[in-house]
């Protein structure tokens, strides 16, 4: 699983960690956005 991970991400320790948290906080805040836009027609 390490081996596979660190492939990915260029060898960085926990990369994949630190990654996943961005895309989340990132998804997130695009339902935050979309479900604004839909309240206010």
């Amino acid at each position: 699983m390490m081996d596979y991970a660190n492939g990915w991400m260029n060898g960085s320790m926990g990369g994949g960690m630190w990654m996943w948290t961005v895309i989340g906080a990132l998804v997130i805040v695009l339902l935050v956005v979309v479900i604004l836009n839909q309240s206010k027609k």
